[in-house]
């Protein structure tokens, strides 16, 4: 059997049999959509997943932190980039649709970015910022995971991803970024042993 075939026969599986629980998960989760404040909380978080909150903590680091708050925030600006290409390279390849386009009862209460809802690229960036960031300034931990689940589960309550967009994004994005942090440690150790 060659690539292709494989690949859409793997993505007919997945809709078929996993697509329908998540639907169901989504629909279950929807009552909370009665409590105002809920929804305004979630877009609020989502719309900071955008690049807001990355920018603050970026611009904090940058303007209170030393030497080794400076290289954390390159590091992670260059796992954000690849983040960036790694999500948008799998949304092309799987070309999963949005929720809200296969089942009408599932709506989404907010604009989505692109077409394609596989991975979910905010929660991958956010994981992959939590991954560098928490990587190398672990003071940031709680601060940061705390984010990135909280965008991750955004995306879900609003309608714009399924679960499985939102787990996979995460789990990408963390071992991104933390591969990032790794190489990034390893570099700037060999390069001060240079100089």
């Amino acid at each position: 059997m060659s690539g292709p075939v494989v690949h859409k026969r793997l993505v007919a599986g997945y809709a078929h049999y996993v697509t329908p629980l998540e639907a169901a998960l989504m629909r279950r989760l929807y009552w909370l959509r009665d409590l105002r404040w809920v929804t305004a909380a979630f877009k609020l978080v989502s719309r900071l997943g955008d690049g807001p909150l990355w920018g603050g903590v970026g611009v904090s680091l940058l303007l209170l932190g030393g030497p080794a708050e400076r290289s954390a925030v390159a590091a992670a600006a260059f796992a954000a980039l690849l983040a960036i290409g790694v999500f948008s390279l799998l949304k092309r390849l799987i070309r999963r649709p949005r929720p809200f386009e296969s089942w009408t009862d599932l709506s989404c209460l907010v604009l989505p970015p692109d077409r394609f809802s596989f991975p979910s690229g905010h929660t991958l960036t956010a994981f992959a910022m939590y991954g560098s960031l928490g990587g190398l300034l672990p003071a940031l931990v709680p601060l940061l995971l705390t984010s990135a689940v909280l965008i991750g589960l955004s995306r879900v309550y609003l309608g714009a991803h399924y679960p499985t967009d939102v787990l996979v994004g995460g789990l990408l994005g963390t071992l991104l970024g933390r591969l990032v942090a790794w190489a990034w440690l390893g570099w700037f150790t060999s390069a001060a042993a240079v100089f």
